[in-house]
């Protein structure tokens, strides 16, 4: 993978993942994170700058993770292959995760689902994009 290969694909999944975050958790399951506001910091510009910083930092992992040991797992150039590997990804760092904070922090249940989607397909997605760019 080329440099400019890998600065593409960061922010590709970057862009990819603040538009589903933005899509999944704030626009599809917002409405159930409303049910428990003592949960929640107030929402400001700041907020959304640093979210939107982590996602590119998130693409940056995910293109190097992607570089040093996902491509040794993955069929060359099988968009099926890579979901496989977003999926699993997903199962291995967020899955129980998620599920483990949200016994402890006071998450609607229908949000909790609505972070999980949402994680999976930008596991998925990343992988994908990480892929495109890879072969």
């Amino acid at each position: 993978m080329t440099t400019s290969h890998f600065i593409f694909s960061t922010v590709s999944i970057g862009l990819a993942n603040t538009v589903v975050d933005w899509l999944i958790i704030g626009f599809l399951f917002h409405q159930y994170q409303r049910l428990t506001p003592q949960t929640w910091r107030k929402e400001n510009y700041s907020s959304y700058t640093y979210s939107t910083i982590l996602s590119f930092v998130f693409g940056a992992l995910f293109t190097l993770f992607y570089v040093k040991i996902g491509s040794h797992y993955v069929l060359p150039a099988n968009a099926l292959s890579n979901c496989k590997l977003g999926l699993i990804c997903f199962g291995c760092f967020t899955l129980i995760t998620e599920l483990g904070n949200a016994i402890y922090v006071n998450y609607n249940k229908a949000f909790v689902v609505g972070k999980l989607i949402a994680a999976a397909i930008n596991f998925t997605v990343a992988a994908l994009i990480a892929g495109y760019f890879y072969w």
